[in-house]
């Protein structure tokens, strides 16, 4: 006999008797000790059936520095930008909120699930057309952005898509490599018709400031189709975390110094002359010297390489020979 008091009074213990007697309780019934509990941790992001977007940051800065660079060589022009954190939202409201026309893109992107859209902003289309062709850049709310692309503005359309998808492909690499190809072009966004409304997109937008003007690129995921790669946005063990943050850390420190602008100099030739001499050149008087069969340059002061002095197109260029640097 236990030691121990009854949990439970007179009146109770004659209640569940009486209960057991009459069939009102079930003999049957105990305790569920075979039943196992499973664990949720509601603070980490990683035990949540969805996933963590914030580990989409980092992917969409390499994204704008690739195609900043890329497009910067297309244009000839200096871009900058900022890409903002990543955005959630319904694909209705999305949708919704653009007005025609645009250049919305409809692209895949395997391994990713279903459809996604590449939107570019009509004004960056403009910018492009009067770099190569002349001409002022388009105002917002012109009359000219309210009309539709032509065939030249569609070709800068595929030039600029195919520029990002290099950036997005190289931005995705550390995390899984994509492919990407074009589905379709249309110019109105009640058209798009990719997703249902009230489908969850995530949406990385990329703004850029091209000629001091502000133009806009937007990335737009189905939910879905970033939930089924979500093992991929996982942090690794506590072990290996550090490893992989001091090279992650390395990779974003070496994709923002690529994109740093250099000087580069280029010297046909090196005169050496007394203060006497130049201070006593007078207009039309030449110099005489040798040229050499290479000519220098140089990368911020820095003697880097030797090439040929020519031409390609309508521009001067160098063509290199030899490299001047030390050997690593």
């Amino acid at each position: 006999m236990s030691d121990k008091e009854n949990l439970l009074s007179p009146e109770e213990l004659e209640a569940l008797a009486e209960g057991m007697h009459d069939g009102a309780v079930d003999l049957v019934m105990g305790l569920n000790t075979q039943v196992s509990a499973v664990k949720h941790d509601l603070i980490n992001e990683e035990s949540s059936k969805g996933i963590n977007t914030s580990a989409l940051n980092p992917i969409n800065d390499r994204i704008l520095l690739g195609f900043k660079r890329r497009l910067s060589s297309v244009i000839r022009v200096s871009v900058n930008g900022v890409a903002d954190a990543v955005k959630i939202q319904t694909y209705g409201d999305y949708i919704d909120g653009l007005k025609a026309p645009q250049a919305i893109n409809i692209i895949r992107a395997r391994p990713l699930h279903g459809e996604a859209l590449l939107v570019i902003d009509p004004g960056l289309i403009a910018e492009c057309f009067a770099n190569f062709f002349g001409g002022e850049s388009l105002v917002e709310g012109s009359e000219e952005h309210q009309k539709g692309f032509t065939k030249a503005e569609l070709g800068l359309n595929s030039i600029l898509m195919k520029e990002i998808f290099s950036a997005l492909q190289d931005a995705w690499a550390p995390i899984n490599s994509l492919t990407c190809s074009e589905v379709g072009f249309t110019s109105d966004p009640k058209k798009a018709k990719t997703m249902k409304h009230d489908e969850l997109v995530l949406i990385s937008r990329f703004q850029l400031l091209v000629s001091q003007t502000s133009r806009m690129v937007e990335i737009v995921y189905p939910y879905y189709a970033l939930k089924s790669i979500r093992n991929s946005f996982l942090r690794p063990p506590s072990e290996r975390s550090k490893d992989d943050l001091a090279a992650l850390w390395s990779a974003n420190l070496e994709a923002a110094v690529m994109d740093a602008e250099l000087e580069m100099t280029v010297r046909l030739a090196q005169i050496s002359t007394t203060l006497k001499e130049f201070e006593s050149l007078r207009q039309d008087d030449i110099i005489y010297f040798a040229k050499p069969k290479l000519a220098k340059v140089d990368v911020e002061n820095i003697p880097a390489f030797e090439g040929n002095i020519g031409t390609q197109g309508s521009n001067l260029a160098v063509q290199v020979v030899a490299s001047l640097a030390r050997p690593k």
